[in-house]
C-alpha cells in the first residue's frame, strides 16, 4: 500500500493532469464568461408595445428577456445596453435577462400603464400647417410603438412635391411638432409622403417619394433630437434599378430605426424589387443588392407593399400583380448582414379570381406571424390570409379571412385594402374601404 502511495501509476499521473487542466479551464471560463448584471432600466413605467432600455454588464447573447413576467422581444443588444419591447400580457413586475451563464433580475419593478382604448377621438382632426395646394394629408401614416409620435404623409403637397408632418401626443390631444418635412435633393414632383414609417421610439422617420426623378423614386430619413427634426444624409436611391422603379412606393423601418426597406414595384418593367438600407454612426448605406423574389409569374410588382420585423432581420414583400393579379408575397431573412429568400413565395389558398394578394402586408414584431391583404378577391369583396412560421417553414393558418356584416350597396368592399397586425401576432385589423358605398 505504501509503495503505491509513494509511486503513482501512469494512470494516476494522467488523471492528475486531466484534473489540473480541467480546473484551469474552469478558472479561465469564470474569468472570460461572467454572469449578467442589471444596473438600471428606463423608463420605469410604460404601456405595452413600448421600449425598455436595460443597462448592465455581460448582457450579450441573451437567451430570454422578460418584462413584467412576460417574454419581451429584443430590439438591440451591445452587451451593456439591451433594448426590448414590452409585450401584451405584461403586468407590474421585474425585468429579467437570461444568458448562457445565468439569470439576473432587476432590483425594482416595471409598472405597466394602460393604453387608451381607441373608442373616442383624441382632439380635433389633424391638418398640417404650411401645406400648399392639395396636400392629400393622410395618404400614408405610421405611429410609434409607445403611441406618442405619429408621422403623416401628404404626397400631393406643393404641386406633388409632397411632404410629411409630425404630430406628438399632448395629454388627450395631438399637436404638430415643427414644420412639415420636405427632403432635399428631390427632382421634380417627387410625391414625398407616398409612404412613411416610424421607429418604435418615434425618433427616426423614413419618407418615400415614389415619383422622384421621373418615377425612379427615392426615400428620405429624418431624425429627432431635442424635439427638432432634421434630414439625415442624402436621399436614398437603390442601385441596380431598371427604369422607372417607383422606389419609395412602400417603406418600413425596424424598431430601433437602424434598418429600412424600400419597395419599388415598377422596377424592371413591373417585376418589382426592394432595397435594404442600414444605419451605422448616423450614415445610411445600401445593404447588399436589390432583392427580387424567385418564382414570380409575369409582372409581379414586388415591393408594392413591404413590412419589416422589430429586429430588422425579417422582411415581407408583397407582389399583388403576380400570376395575372392572383398576387403573392415573399419572405427574406438576414443573417450576418446577408439577405436570402426564405422558402417559396406564399399564395393563400381559397382565393377566387384576381385576388391581388400582397396589396397590403403586415408582420409581427418577432417575425413569426404575417397577414396578407388581397383586396380584389371574389370580385372585389376582398379577403386576408394569415401565415405562421415554425422551424423556418411558413404555412397558412386557417382559411382566408372575410369580415361579416359587409354592406355592398352595389360596390366592391375591398377587404384587405389595408392590414396591420399586433406585435405578438395575435390580433389583426383589416380595412375595407369600399364598404357601404
Amino acid at each position: 500500500m505504501n509503495s503505491i502511495l509513494q509511486k503513482p501509476t501512469n494512470f494516476m499521473r494522467v488523471a492528475y493532469i486531466v484534473i489540473l487542466f480541467f480546473g484551469i479551464g474552469l478558472s479561465s471560463l469564470s474569468v472570460h464568461a461572467q454572469a449578467p448584471t442589471i444596473t438600471s432600466f428606463t423608463p420605469s413605467k410604460g404601456s405595452v408595445g413600448g421600449l425598455v432600455t436595460i443597462t448592465g454588464t455581460n448582457l450579450s447573447s441573451q437567451t430570454s428577456i422578460t418584462v413584467g413576467g412576460v417574454s419581451a422581444i429584443p430590439i438591440s443588444n451591445d452587451g451593456s445596453t439591451l433594448v426590448a419591447m414590452v409585450m401584451p400580457g405584461a403586468t407590474n413586475g421585474g425585468v429579467s435577462v437570461t444568458t448562457a451563464i445565468g439569470t439576473v433580475n432587476s432590483a425594482s419593478n416595471f409598472t405597466v400603464t394602460p393604453s387608451q382604448i381607441p373608442n373616442k377621438q383624441l382632439g380635433s382632426k389633424l391638418l398640417g400647417t404650411g401645406s400648399s395646394g392639395s396636400p392629400t394629408l393622410g395618404k400614408s401614416l405610421s405611429i410609434s410603438a409607445d403611441g406618442q409620435t405619429a408621422v403623416v404623409g401628404g404626397n400631393g403637397d406643393n404641386s406633388l412635391q409632397g411632404a410629411a408632418w409630425i404630430y406628438i401626443r399632448n395629454g388627450l390631444a395631438w399637436i404638430q411638432q415643427g414644420t412639415k418635412l420636405v427632403g432635399t435633393g428631390n427632382t421634380g414632383a417627387a410625391q414625398q409622403g407616398s409612404s412613411v414609417a416610424i421607429s418604435a421610439d418615434g425618433n427616426t422617420v423614413i419618407v418615400g417619394g415614389s415619383a422622384d426623378n421621373s418615377n425612379q423614386g427615392a426615400a428620405w430619413i429624418f431624425t429627432r433630437t431635442g424635439g427638432v427634426w432634421t434630414q439625415q444624409g442624402n436621399k436614398l436611391v437603390g442601385t441596380g434599378n431598371t427604369g422607372a422603379a417607383r422606389q419609395g412606393a412602400a417603406v418600413s423601418i425596424s424598431a430601433d430605426g437602424n434598418t429600412a426597406i424600400v419597395g419599388g414595384y415598377a422596377d424592371n418593367t413591373n417585376q418589382g424589387a426592394v432595397w435594404i438600407y442600414t444605419r451605422s454612426s448616423g450614415v445610411w448605406s445600401q445593404q447588399g443588392n436589390k432583392m427580387v423574389g424567385t418564382g414570380n409569374t409575369g409582372a409581379a410588382q414586388q415591393g408594392f407593399s413591404v413590412s419589416i420585423t422589430a429586429d430588422g432581420n425579417t422582411a415581407i414583400v408583397g407582389g399583388s400583380a403576380d400570376n395575372t393579379n392572383q398576387g403573392a408575397v415573399w419572405i427574406f431573412t438576414r443573417s450576418g448582414g446577408v439577405w436570402t429568400q426564405q422558402g417559396n413565395k406564399l399564395v393563400g389558398s381559397g382565393n377566387t379570381g384576381a385576388a391581388y394578394q400582397g396589396f397590403s402586408v403586415g408582420i409581427s414584431a418577432d417575425g413569426n406571424t404575417l397577414i396578407v391583404g388581397g383586396y380584389g378577391d371574389n370580385a372585389g369583396l376582398g379577403a386576408a390570409w394569415i401565415f405562421t412560421k415554425s422551424g423556418g417553414i411558413w404555412t397558412q393558418q386557417g382559411n382566408k379571412l372575410v369580415g361579416t356584416g359587409v354592406v355592398t350597396s352595389g360596390f366592391a368592399i375591398r377587404l384587405g385594402g389595408s392590414v396591420s397586425i399586433s406585435a405578438d401576432g395575435n390580433t389583426a385589423i383589416i380595412g375595407g374601404y369600399g364598404d357601404n358605398a
